[in-house]
């Protein structure tokens, strides 16, 4: 009659019925290793793969080695602590942890202790990374170059991504869910760059999601019993196929500032540019810029260059301001004075204008435009409430038309004898202003402009004060300390500083004035350029069609306020320092030299000097430090009491060394874990082995397990075909010290593992055999026992 044979097992790591965890322990991820692999590569992947979609917008390979690693080290250190038995929680701690390592040792080596633990140091530089990294996006459109600091994002956002599809498919075993972090990569190109997703980045996309789906049902992580549908059939495919469709489809179309949603676009009213960027910071990227190509060109009837209008920003309500597009008259023809937007008198001109390197859907125009002609279809209609044109897409390039304008010629006198401007409803939206207005700029109004006796008064007022020593022209520093232009925000922090650029020169005015109760927008256009061509100024770019045309570059871009006049309509005013093209009317408190030279910078040659607005040299990047300051050379530079700079503000002073104690805590926890790990198994074991009221069976077979893991550390490890009997004898003729302990272990293994279940008997061993053959097996020495103490075998080897 043969005995019943039964299976050594683990007893104090028996599970709980349709859980991961332990009787009586702490909740595990725990998995047999080819499942745990299994998802792991399932992971990996699936973001390998979603990652195709950034190639349309970053140039280059720089950024890829970077993201790939950031996703393979976290992947790593999810797994590992999965395969260990790790508590569930510690996962993705772990898979964070090595996010950090990994971006310390590529990125932030210089300054980490050992070129491994993070320091203050090391969180500095990535955060100059990231402004870095925000300075590229912001100063030129997509495809952005191959930087240090985008790759550092780059990499960032590829671990990030990492840890939430790991985290939801793994841990909280929801395929579906983690496809949205596939699909977080495909947003960004389909918000930036017309045409950069394409097929292959969909297909990419689509082909991700997939995978996590089926990855993740066929290694067991999912909620659903394996009865369910398969994961890959046709009806989930095309689910999965309509929500990557979806991403770059309708995304582009439902963020604010992106009118195009066609598939894959993003373009709005900063074209190209960046997502997200209005008009107003829209301008800094302009004069930041290096490439200087030509936007358009135009020639006039009196043969003087013009200022040329684009839109207008009348709502100051968001983060980043836009125009308005609602509201609009097809009937082009219709074109003309309107109550709010009335022409006064003046002489009547005409302007004829070619599109080049345009990439807005609003077209520049002369103030004020009465009639517009020439123009191919485009769906083109006009707004009554500022007489800018606009078309339902970009025009291609080539786009000419013919404009014809009255350019009103209002004098101080009349308007300082300019009635109040009447409580219309009509001129209320340009009174309005958001509850989160700084205080600072109201009571700046109050206090710089509420005494003057009329509304021209304090708008001259306030005028001057912002063209006077106090303030500081500078295109780049408000990029550099984070407040570049935009929302009311930035214009909090520019009064503060007293640098910027345009941008928030005009809306500060413009909000100033309406706390002191006059209608106010900001138009944004361009400076009357430099002058007209002569040879060949667009350097690669083709002949102008006219010699004589005035072409408009990047740098002439430019912000100003327009003031609401009863019986003049809106006025315009010139807050910026430097900017010379000073409307004759609002010239009257202006203190010679605070405005450039008399006839505007714009009618000087193209040089490295600032032209019409104080910008920097066609040839320079903002980052070159031997370019020529972007600060007018006419505007003295303020006394530091004057306009005092406040240090940039960063991290609290403990935070760095918190984050630095805490990679050190966990890079000495990952150097431990074996360990550790190996010693809660050790003790979890023995307290079995003694425990006199546990099962005769049990208790033998978890003192035997250990006996096995022992061997295994200390390179004695069983083979599969020795039985307990033979591996006791040679054990103990390598350990003789221990033959005793070892003899009562194996004959207790023999026992439960061959003896009838009815036979009653009790363990002869107890926890101190052991710890007596574990003495003996160190008692050995050699590099065998230092490595079974720190980095034990068994812990990977054996479940």
């Amino acid at each position: 009659m043969s005995a019943a044979v039964r299976t050594p097992a683990d007893p104090g790591a028996a599970a709980a019925p349709g859980s991961d965890r332990p009787r009586g322990g702490p909740a595990t991820d725990r998995r047999p290793a080819p499942a745990a692999l299994g998802l792991a590569g399932t992971v990996l992947v699936a973001v390998w793969l979603s990652l195709v979609a950034l190639t349309g917008v970053l140039d280059g390979a720089g950024w890829v080695p970077g993201a790939l690693l950031a996703a393979l080290a976290v992947v790593a250190a999810t797994t590992t602590a999965r395969v260990l038995g790790l508590p569930a929680v510690l996962a993705p701690l772990f898979g964070a942890g090595a996010l950090v390592l990994v971006l310390t040792v590529l990125f932030l080596r210089d300054p980490a202790l050992l070129g491994l633990v993070p320091t203050a140091g090391s969180l500095e530089l990535a955060a100059q990374l990231w402004r870095e990294a925000a300075g590229v996006l912001a100063a030129r459109p997509a495809p952005y170059p191959d930087a240090a600091a985008l790759a550092f994002v780059a990499a960032l956002g590829s671990g990030a991504v990492t840890l939430f599809v790991d985290t939801v498919l793994v841990a909280l075993r929801l395929p579906g869910v983690s496809a949205l972090g596939v699909l977080a990569p495909l947003v960004v190109p389909a918000l930036v760059l017309p045409e950069s997703v394409g097929p292959v980045g969909t297909a990419a996309a689509v082909l991700a999601a997939l995978v996590l789906l089926g990855g993740g049902r066929r290694f067991g992580a999912v909620r659903e019993p394996r009865t369910a549908a398969a994961p890959g059939s046709w009806p989930r495919v095309l689910v999965v196929g309509a929500g990557v469709l979806a991403v770059t489809l309708l995304v582009p179309g439902l963020v604010p500032g992106f009118v195009n949603g066609a598939f894959p676009q993003g373009s709005g009213p900063a074209g190209d540019r960046a997502p997200g960027v209005g008009p107003l910071r829209a301008v800094g990227q302009d004069l930041r810029t290096a490439e200087q190509v030509p936007r358009l060109e135009y020639t006039t009837s009196t043969g003087e260059p013009e200022l040329l209008r684009v839109l207008t920003l009348a709502d100051f309500s968001g983060a980043e301001w836009f125009p308005d597009s609602t509201g609009l008259d097809p009937e082009l023809d219709a074109l003309g004075p309107t109550p709010l937007s009335p022409v006064a008198d003046g002489p009547e001109r005409s302007t004829a204008v070619g599109l080049r390197d345009w990439s807005e859907p609003w077209l520049p125009l002369p103030w004020a435009p009465v009639d517009v002609a020439g123009l191919e279809d485009g769906g083109w209609a006009w707004s009554p409430r500022d007489l800018t044109v606009h078309g339902d897409r970009v025009p291609p390039e080539g786009t000419a038309y013919d404009v014809r304008s009255i350019a009103p010629e209002p004098t101080s006198a009349e308007l300082r004898e300019a009635p109040a401007a009447p409580d219309d409803p009509e001129l209320a939206p340009f009174r309005e202003l958001p509850g989160g207005t700084p205080a600072t700029l109201r009571e700046a109004a109050r206090e710089r402009a509420g005494d003057a006796p009329t509304a021209f008064d304090q708008a001259l007022a306030l005028q001057e004060w912002l063209r006077s020593e106090e303030f500081r022209y500078d295109v780049d520093a408000p990029l550099e300390q984070g407040y570049d232009a935009g929302g009311m925000a930035s214009l909090e922090e520019f009064l503060a500083v007293r640098t910027g650029y345009a941008g928030h020169f005009a809306p500060a005015m413009a909000v100033m004035a309406r706390e002191l109760g006059i209608p106010a927008r900001v138009a944004v256009g361009y400076l009357p350029s430099a002058g007209p061509a002569v040879g060949d100024p667009f350097g690669d770019a083709a002949d102008p069609a006219d010699p004589g045309a005035f072409p408009v570059l990047p740098r002439d871009a430019h912000a100003w306020p327009e003031l609401w006049f009863e019986g003049s309509g809106w006025v315009r005013f010139e807050p910026t320092p430097g900017t010379g093209d000073l409307p004759g009317y609002a010239a009257e408190q202006a203190q010679d030299g605070e405005g450039g030279s008399p006839e505007g910078e714009g009618a000087a040659e193209p040089t490295d000097e600032p032209t019409d607005a104080p910008t920097p040299a066609t040839t320079a990047g903002p980052s070159e430090t031997d370019a020529p300051s972007a600060e007018p050379t006419a505007v003295p530079t303020p006394e530091v009491s004057a306009a005092p700079v406040p240090e940039e503000t960063g991290p609290a002073a403990w935070l760095p060394w918190l984050a630095g104690a805490l990679a050190a805590a966990l890079l000495a926890l990952l150097a431990a874990l074996p360990r550790l790990l190996r010693s809660r198994r050790r003790r979890r074991r023995t307290g079995v082995l003694g425990d006199p009221r546990a099962p005769a069976a049990d208790r033998a077979l978890a003192g035997w397990a250990e006996v096995e893991d022992l061997a295994v550390d200390h390179g004695l490890g069983r083979a599969a075909a020795e039985t307990p009997r033979a591996f006791v004898e040679r054990l103990g003729a390598a350990v003789p010290a221990a033959a005793g302990p070892l003899g009562r272990l194996g004959r207790d293994a023999e026992r439960a593992l061959y003896a009838p279940g009815t036979t009653a008997w009790s363990p002869e061993a107890a926890p101190e055999d052991v710890t007596a053959l574990r003495a003996g097996l160190e008692a050995r020495g050699g590099p065998g026992a230092r490595r079974a103490r720190w980095l034990p075998r068994s812990v990977t080897t054996r479940p």
